[in-house]
């Protein structure tokens, strides 16, 4: 392979990556913003599995889809607005440190030719584990004994 080629194969690799980063970025931002996403807010008191509550799903989705750095920086804002609770606030942080930016990556890799399934499987169940085993843990030291 020539280094013209090299090049240039690493040229459409850069604007493939940028293509899935961009995308998924400004979709965040705009769905965001939308209405009608408050009404899912109901939908995620299943988010108690892993500590947390309705107040955390927005850091929670910015984290999985966009990655630990714009994750945190909107869990930042929620839990200094109040929305999450400093140990909701830790839950979340362990469940991203172990499973971040799972839609940005797969979608990075898969466009590289990785395999979906390999990717996301096994960081998704290790974060459900540690977080919601963790989240027990917690719950129990927290009641008093009687």
């Amino acid at each position: 392979m020539t280094a013209l080629a090299s090049l240039w194969n690493a040229c459409v690799t850069t604007i493939k990556v940028g293509a899935v980063v961009l995308g998924l970025t400004v979709t965040f931002e705009v769905l965001r913003t939308r209405p009608w996403i408050r009404r899912l807010t109901p939908a995620s008191r299943g988010l108690g599995v892993l500590g947390l509550g309705p107040g955390a799903a927005a850091s929670l989705a910015a984290g999985l889809v966009l990655g630990i750095v714009y994750g945190a920086g909107v869990m930042l804002a929620d839990v200094r607005s109040g929305r999450v609770p400093p140990r909701q606030a830790f839950l979340l942080g362990l469940f991203l440190s172990t499973c971040h930016a799972v839609i940005e990556d797969t979608l990075l890799f898969a466009v590289l030719g990785g395999r979906a399934s390999w990717i996301l499987g096994p960081r998704l169940v290790l974060a459900l584990i540690l977080t919601s085993a963790l989240a027990g843990v917690l719950s129990r030291l927290r009641k008093p004994t009687v």
